[in-house]
C-alpha cells in the first residue's frame, strides 16, 4: 500500500469498487443522464468513471473523475476491478486501456471499425455504419426514444402553396418556436429572401403565445397570412409569412415544406421541447440551433449527423442557404435521417438487456 492509499487520498467513493462501470467523457454526461438513470434501475451497482473535468452539476450515481491520461485511467481500472465495463460513445483510441482488463466489455455507440474488430463481449452502434460488422445495430440508447409517433400524412393543405410552387419559391418552416426565437426566425428569413424569394411558415409551440407573437411580428412589415383567417383556396403570391396558430396544422404542414428549423433550439430562453421526430418522419431535412444541446434527442441526432447543427446565426443562415440551393442535398439528408430514426425506438431497453447478460 502506498502512502496516498494509507492516508485515504486514493480511497474509492462508495459504490464504485466492483461496480458495473460506465466510462464516458464528462461533457457527454448531460446527454447521457436519462439513459444512465434507466441503466441503474436495471443494474443497481452501476457507477461512472468520468474522463475530463469535474462535472458542474450534482450526480446521484457513484462516480469518479479522472484526467484524460492513459496511465491515470488504466490505474483506476485496476483499482476499481469492475464487474463489467461499459464504454459509452468513446472513440477507438481508448481501446488500448482495456488490453489488461479481465472484465467483459460493452462498447456502446461505437463509430470506429477498430472497435468492432477488437473482440469485445458486446459492441453496438446507433445505425448501420460501414466497416462496423459484426457490431449489433441497436439504435442509440442516449436518444431515449421509446416509440415513434403515429404518422398521419395529410397533404390537403399543401395545395394552398400552389402559386409559390409554380413560381419556384422555397418553403421554410420554423416549427414549434419558443420564447425569444421568433425574432431570430424573422432575421434569418429576411436574409434568405434577399438571396432567393420564398415563404416562411411560422408556428409558435405554445398556443397562448400566438397572439402576442403575431402583434410583435408586425414590426417586420412582411405580408402575412394567418392560417385561421385564410379566406381563399391559395396563399397569395405576395405572401411572405404563413402564420400558424393551431396545434393540428403545426404538424400537418410538415408535409408541405422544403426544410424545417426546429423550434426550441434557437434560443436559451425557449422552453418548448424540440420536435425532430415528425419532420424526419415526413422526410424533411432539419436544422437545429445552438440552444438546448443537452436535449437527448437533439444531441443524438447531431452526433449521428442526421441534422444540420448551427452554433450561431451565421451558421444557421449558411445551412438555410445550402438547402435552398440544393434539392438533392435536402433529399440525401432527409433519407439519412429517416434511416437513422428507423433504428431508434426502444434502443435504451435493447441495450440495457444486452449489457445485463454480460
Amino acid at each position: 500500500m502506498g502512502l496516498l492509499d494509507f492516508l485515504g487520498f486514493n480511497r474509492l467513493p462508495d459504490g464504485v469498487q466492483g461496480s458495473s462501470l460506465v466510462v464516458l467523457a464528462t461533457h457527454q454526461l448531460a446527454h447521457a443522464r436519462p439513459f444512465l438513470s434507466q441503466l441503474r434501475q436495471s443494474i443497481p451497482n452501476t457507477a461512472l468513471l468520468l474522463i475530463g473535468d469535474q462535472p458542474t452539476n450534482a450526480i446521484d450515481i457513484p462516480h469518479l473523475v479522472v484526467a484524460d491520461q492513459a496511465d491515470a485511467i488504466q490505474g483506476r481500472f485496476d483499482k476499481i476491478a469492475p464487474q463489467r465495463i461499459i464504454m459509452l460513445g468513446l472513440p477507438a483510441r481508448y481501446s488500448d486501456l482495456l488490453s489488461k482488463t479481465k472484465a467483459p466489455v460493452a462498447w456502446i455507440n461505437a463509430q470506429d471499425a477498430a472497435i468492432a474488430k477488437a473482440g469485445y463481449a458486446l459492441v453496438t452502434t446507433a445505425q448501420d455504419l460501414p466497416g462496423l460488422t459484426p457490431a449489433q445495430i441497436t439504435g442509440d440508447p442516449l436518444a431515449t426514444i421509446q416509440q415513434l409517433p403515429a404518422l398521419a400524412v395529410n397533404t390537403d393543405m399543401c395545395i394552398r402553396f400552389k402559386e409559390q410552387r409554380e413560381s419556384d419559391r422555397w418553403l421554410g418552416y420554423f416549427a414549434g418556436t419558443g420564447e425569444s426565437e421568433e425574432n431570430m426566425a424573422y432575421l434569418l428569413f429576411n436574409r434568405a429572401i434577399r438571396y432567393k424569394m420564398g415563404i416562411m411558415l411560422l408556428a409558435p409551440r405554445d398556443l397562448a403565445r400566438c397572439e402576442p407573437v403575431y402583434r410583435e411580428s408586425l414590426k417586420f412589415r412582411l405580408q402575412t397570412i394567418r392560417h385561421r383567417r385564410l379566406s381563399t383556396s391559395f396563399v397569395p403570391i405576395k405572401t411572405r409569412v404563413y402564420y400558424i396558430e393551431d396545434a393540428q396544422p403545426l404538424a400537418d404542414l410538415y408535409a408541405c415544406v422544403d426544410f424545417v428549423i426546429a423550434g426550441g433550439t434557437l434560443h436559451p430562453d425557449a422552453t418548448a421541447q424540440p420536435d425532430l421526430l415528425l419532420p424526419i418522419l415526413h422526410g424533411k431535412p432539419v436544422i437545429v440551433g445552438a440552444a438546448h444541446r443537452d436535449n437527448p434527442l437533439v444531441a443524438s441526432a447531431i452526433q449521428a449527423g442526421v441534422v444540420l447543427a448551427a452554433d450561431d446565426e451565421e451558421q444557421l443562415f449558411k445551412h438555410i442557404h445550402a438547402l435552398i440551393d440544393s434539392p438533392a442535398d435536402r433529399t440525401v439528408l432527409a433519407s439519412k435521417a429517416r434511416n437513422w430514426l428507423s433504428h431508434q425506438a426502444g434502443a435504451s431497453q435493447r441495450v440495457i438487456q444486452l449489457i445485463s447478460k454480460l
